[in-house]
């Protein structure tokens, strides 16, 4: 069980960090497009940047999700990588199928993947939202 944790502890680190640093990324771009964006047409520049910051995020995921596919990998939790990379996924969105699971030795680190998606899922989330409310403000300002 304490080596489930810490590789859990390991892989929730280091794939939130991914995330953050995807996300400074985009936050970084948004700092230099934000003029752009609220230039007429609004709706049409806003969507733009809205789809292709969604698309960078889940990039984001994809990799974080290849980390876990990985790490079952390695303690030999699956033997190819397509069930590793399916159960990756369907742990990390929380949705588990119950299709594919983890021997038992191995079960907690599943939990822990879905805790981790639903960490990054989160940050997303809040992150969007922040980008939203700042686009509509200046949006605003202009109009």
């Amino acid at each position: 069980m304490l080596l489930q944790l810490g590789i859990g502890t390991i892989a929730i680190t280091t794939t939130t960090v991914i995330q953050v640093v995807f996300m400074a990324m985009l936050a970084r771009f948004f700092q230099f497009q934000t003029g752009w964006t609220v230039q007429v047409p609004f709706p049409v520049k806003f969507t733009i940047v809205m789809v292709a910051s969604v698309l960078w995020l889940v990039l984001g995921i994809t990799v974080s999700t290849w980390g876990w596919a990985t790490i079952y990998l390695k303690i030999d939790a699956f033997d190819h990588w397509e069930p590793a990379l399916y159960f990756a996924i369907s742990s990390f969105t929380t949705l588990g199928y119950g299709d594919v699971v983890l021997d038992e030795k191995w079960r907690i680190l599943g939990a822990l993947s879905a805790v981790n998606g639903m960490i990054v899922f989160g940050l997303n989330t809040a992150f969007l939202m922040e980008q939203i409310i700042r686009c509509n403000k200046e949006d605003d300002a202009n109009s």
